[in-house]
């Protein structure tokens, strides 16, 4: 449904069973960047065979109110790819369990859908440029590593934008645990601890845990 001129825009796909929400989506990124290539689903389904058709996706803006399957898996399939998509949940869920349980699964923030005007627009530019925003209002305490309430990268030294669970298994890396002893330590399973630190590499530049053992201490976030 977006538009092909632009090879180099960004391309952008907007999950959500509400048509006039996704318009209104629509219209907000545009007015940000008019150049912006964006595609739409309205199933959980949908957007994970959109998704394996194209071949580059930049950005996902994911409900978690859509029936069709559960949310936690459609954010996985979503993720599960050789170059996998920038994931934020855009949601009127905003508990905090919902928003532990998006960031666990590999999403790079949370953006309710009751913001408005200049703070949705900060939050959504903060994600576009590869930020990572929680946005939530007056949502249950903060967590580790970061405050619930701030729409700002998580990270240390030079503003590295890690997620408080990238720099969690980032910690655990450079206490020289494997993939499976992280997943154990964090009660999480090993394909969830793979993406974050596919993730991790991707937001440090790094090709190794050794590599980003080392850009991280060059960067001050260890």
């Amino acid at each position: 449904m977006g538009t092909r001129e632009d090879a180099h825009a960004m391309r952008i796909m907007i999950v959500d069973d509400h048509e006039l929400f996704r318009n209104g989506l629509r219209f907000q990124l545009a007015h940000i960047d008019p150049s912006m290539d964006i595609l739409e689903a309205d199933t959980f389904h949908d957007a994970i065979r959109l998704a394996d058709t194209e071949p580059r996706l930049d950005k996902v803006f994911l409900d978690v109110m859509i029936p069709d399957m559960d949310w936690r898996e459609a954010l996985l399939a979503l993720r599960d790819r050789a170059e996998p998509p920038d994931v934020v949940v855009v949601s009127g869920a905003g508990d905090a369990r919902t928003i532990r349980a998006a960031i666990d699964h590999g999403a790079c923030g949370f953006i309710p859908k009751s913001l408005k005007g200049d703070i949705l627009e900060s939050a959504l530019r903060l994600v576009l440029v590869g930020g990572f925003s929680i946005t939530p209002q007056g949502v249950g305490p903060a967590m580790p590593g970061g405050s619930l309430g701030s729409s700002a990268p998580v990270g240390g030294g030079e503003d590295v934008p890690l997620t408080p669970r990238q720099r969690e298994v980032l910690n655990h890396i450079h206490a020289g645990l494997s993939n499976r002893q992280i997943a154990q330590a964090m009660t999480l399973s090993e394909a969830t601890i793979k993406m974050h630190i596919g993730r991790l590499f991707k937001v440090l530049g790094a090709q190794s845990r050794t590599d980003a053992l080392a850009v991280a201490r060059r960067k001050g976030v260890l």
